[in-house]
């Protein structure tokens, strides 16, 4: 069995490991299913300040290695099979099962016993392996109780015949007990680019967006817009839109300015005039709380921007709907403003374009443009779910990007020291209020 013991010191090397920085206490399995030589685990993380315990899933082979530290595709494909033969394996307290949502002509039909396996490495969050070149297997290791979104939102826009997203396959789940999604499988897309990188490489050689360019960030827009429809299901409570009410609007000005507090605390230091913006942007935060209500709340991707679409065969492919990984579940389930999707990618055309500079490119006007490219192309479709105030809806668009903004700040701070100065000089520049 893995040396337990050896887990606050093995756990903050992991890329999917949450607890970077924090103490740990303890860490023990709480649950268990043996596959062969197999232990695919659930292990709890308790940590010695004020955090709430964490769980995590963590595949060992027989010798108590972590899964992940070997080469071991038969090991893989053992997780992978229980899905692929919609196997039920008992664990401790209840069962992992594996389930397909596919048909006849589906890659897990046609898949031979024995595909290839590949683990991507870019991965940040979780594991994900290509099986047969046909397959991915995304394993979720930051494990919640409940259905992941990921899996939740992607069977529902396979019932609304949602097409501009990788086809879902199957899903790994544990049930009874600690009941949580582990994996999800879609159908693997060869892909020209992820869409931060296409923007970006657009950007750097361009001062302006070119016409194709803006054509193509116009269509990203209308697949946004469309994503939103398909999400805002009538037949299904947990997706049904719902009006936003005074109380909405109250509470997000209220974590706003959370935000913001917390902004400034963690920033002030590398970020001059920071502090003397304080009264400026709470003022702002705080119209939103009496703004006039209108338009609806929806199910959405939850952590959009241009690294979360692909490009493949000349059309747009949207991706990862997991949301932030660090917040909690029942968070990443709450319906919001479509607008909270919309900011996300708004920011990341003005990071591209930031970022552009940063790698030598002239002054230019890049965002602008890009911007209001894919706001044509989401209104040409959304519109229906947007508030009808303009008042509103203004100011709603630009306190989410600000809280968008105030993220950025506040990450680059801690991991991007060289990078500040795009979030920085945003804020001072009141680039979203513009």
């Amino acid at each position: 069995m893995f040396d337990l013991a050896a887990l606050p010191d093995w756990l903050p090397g992991r890329r999917w490991f949450g607890g970077k920085g924090a103490k740990i206490a303890s860490a023990e399995v709480i649950d268990e299913a043996r596959l062969g030589g197999l232990n695919v685990a659930t292990i709890e993380v308790s940590y010695a300040a004020d955090r709430r315990p964490e769980r995590y899933l963590l595949p060992l082979r027989s010798d108590g290695t972590p899964l992940e530290d070997a080469r071991d595709d038969a090991a893989w494909l053992a997780i992978f099979d229980v899905m692929r033969a919609r196997g039920e394996i008992p664990t401790r307290s209840g069962t992992l099962r594996g389930e397909r949502f596919d048909g006849a002509d589906s890659p897990l039909a046609t898949l031979p016993p024995r595909p290839t396996v590949r683990r991507l490495s870019a991965e940040q969050s979780n594991t994900s392996l290509v099986f047969g070149e046909a397959v991915i297997l995304k394993l979720i290791r930051k494990l919640d109780q409940g259905r992941n979104p990921e899996l939740e939102i992607g069977a529902m826009l396979a019932r609304r015949g949602f097409r501009s997203t990788p086809t879902l396959l199957g899903a790994l789940s544990l049930e009874g007990g600690f009941e949580a999604t582990v994996g999800v499988a879609h159908r693997f897309v060869r892909v020209e680019s992820d869409g931060w990188s296409y923007v970006l490489e657009s950007f750097v050689k361009e001062p302006t967006p070119s016409p194709q360019l803006l054509a193509e960030i116009r269509e990203l827009g209308t697949r946004v817009g469309e994503l939103h429809a398909a999400l805002a299901a009538p037949d299904d409570p947990a997706f049904t839109p719902e009006p936003i009410r005074r109380e909405d609007l109250q509470r997000w000005s209220a974590g706003l300015l959370a935000e913001l507090e917390r902004t400034i605390h963690v920033a002030a230091s590398a970020v001059p005039g920071l502090k003397e913006r304080r009264d400026a942007l709470r003022g702002r935060i705080e119209r939103l709380a009496t703004a006039k209500p209108s338009g609806v709340r929806i199910r959405q991707h939850g952590d959009l921007h241009l690294g979360q679409v692909l490009r493949a065969g000349g059309q747009w492919l949207i991706f990862d709907f997991e949301g932030e990984p660090a917040r909690p579940l029942a968070e990443r389930r709450e319906k919001h403003s479509p607008y909270k999707d919309v900011a996300g990618m708004l920011r990341s055309f003005s990071y591209a374009a930031a970022a552009a500079q940063k790698r030598g490119a002239p002054a230019g006007n890049r965002s602008g443009p890009a911007r209001e490219a894919f706001l044509q192309g989401y209104d040409s479709r959304a519109s229906g779910l947007l508030p009808t105030e303009e008042a509103t809806a203004k100011l709603l668009l630009a306190s989410l990007e600000l809280e968008k903004l105030l993220y950025e700040l506040r990450y680059e701070v801690g991991h991007r020291p060289d990078w500040v100065a795009i979030p920085a000089g945003d804020l001072l520049r009141d680039e979203v209020e513009s």
